[in-house]
């Protein structure tokens, strides 16, 4: 029947379907196979990818090291299904980031290799080394992001390590903090330095926070102030700016987790016992329009409500067994709800509109795992980077 279709028509159609549908769709016979690799396609799908609601990576090590499953959220009904990805021979890795259908993957181990890898064309490229391995005591945070007015991939790289004064006056100063920020743009061959950074940036882990074209941190508690501060970086003008906060409500004098909700910058105020408030900028940059748009309660799992301890054991090894946080915003879907990760162990989502929870359970979910939204793109990285 496709082919009674004017092909304008087709490629449309097949633009707007998930990433892993049109996986299959190239499997069927060898016309289909070379129709999704039409760089029109590609180009379409890519534009079209944020209409939907995105599908979720979810990142296993155990009892295998380097394991990554899809698993689609724009068409629940039709595929319930964790997909399995074929992952290349990476050392063990960490997600530093999503965006636009690439992941920035980090070498656990040695934190001296990066990679931009496109999951489902398993197409990657290794990032030149940066780092200087005789600093010492040295801290990462990372960024990474794609600028809309250049169409260019960044990955942002800030390095804190401490030196040791020769002569120190007092014990308090017995070592300095020093920092460097490091950004290196996908096609391009090597890293450039920003210089130092004022502030001390936490990596609050793989959610990739990119709202209005730049990336979003909190800092870590200063000394004889309250709260932490919210800083962006422009990914056009590579500038860091403090972005404002409300003056009540919590923000202003309490951690919280910096999350992007439906293309608006939010801040996520954990309470006791799992419960949460999540306060939304509604207008970028704009003070006066914060307001709390979420108050969650608490909320137990099934999954987690039937676990004991020796179900847990096998799992200790696993670097996602001792994350602290009870629950994790992973983001909003197309529909109003809140998806919410579980003590890495269960996706919930939220809706606000009756205050009632939906435990989501797949065939084949993993026992412990990382959960990191994802826009899936069957872009090549050559032709994203030429």
């Amino acid at each position: 029947m496709m082919e009674y279709l004017p092909c304008e028509i087709v490629l449309d159609i097949l633009s707007r379907l998930s990433v892993t549908s049109l996986l299959q769709f190239k499997l069927v016979c060898k016309s289909w196979h070379n129709l999704t690799q039409d760089p029109l396609l590609v180009s379409m799908h890519f534009y079209h990818a944020p209409e939907n609601d995105p599908c979720l990576i979810v990142h296993c090590d155990h009892p295998i090291r380097n394991q990554l499953y899809s698993l689609e959220l724009s068409d629940p009904e039709n595929d319930q299904r964790v997909n399995k990805l074929r992952v290349p021979m990476f050392p063990e890795f960490d997600i530093k980031g999503s965006c636009k259908g690439l992941l920035c993957l980090c070498d656990s181990s040695t934190r001296d290799s990066l990679y931009a890898y496109n999951p489902f064309t398993r197409n990657y490229i290794e990032l030149p080394k940066s780092i200087d391995e005789t600093l010492y005591d040295l801290s990462l945070v990372f960024g990474f992001g794609f600028n809309q007015t250049t169409k260019e991939y960044k990955v942002v790289k800030v390095v804190y390590w401490r030196i040791r004064p020769r002569y120190p006056r007092h014990f308090s100063i017995m070592f300095s903090l020093q920092s460097e920020v490091q950004v290196f743009t996908l096609g391009k061959p090597s890293w450039r330095s920003l210089g130092k950074i004022p502030h001390f940036l936490y990596a609050q882990g793989p959610s990739q926070v990119l709202v209005n074209g730049r990336l979003h941190w909190t800092t870590w508690p200063r000394r004889y102030h309250i709260g932490c501060m919210l800083i962006s970086f422009d990914l056009e003008d590579e500038q860091f700016r403090e972005v404002p906060k409300p003056d009540s409500g919590g923000l202003e004098r309490l951690h919280f987790d910096a999350v992007e909700l439906g293309g608006c910058l939010a801040g996520v105020l954990h309470q006791n016992y799992g419960q949460l408030e999540i306060w939304v900028m509604k207008e970028y940059d704009v003070k006066e329009s914060w307001i709390k748009e979420f108050n969650i309660a608490i909320h137990v799992p099934r999954g987690l409500k039937h676990a004991d301890r020796n179900s847990a054991e096998p799992f200790r090894d696993s670097k996602f067994y001792r994350k602290s946080s009870f629950v994790r915003v992973l983001g909003l879907l197309k529909n109003g709800e809140v998806l919410l990760e579980y003590k890495c162990r269960a996706l919930v989502t939220y809706d606000q509109k009756d205050g009632t929870f939906k435990d989501l359970t797949f065939p084949e979910m993993p026992y412990w795992f990382e959960a990191v939204i994802h826009e899936g793109s069957l872009n090549w990285i050559d032709s994203l980077t030429g």
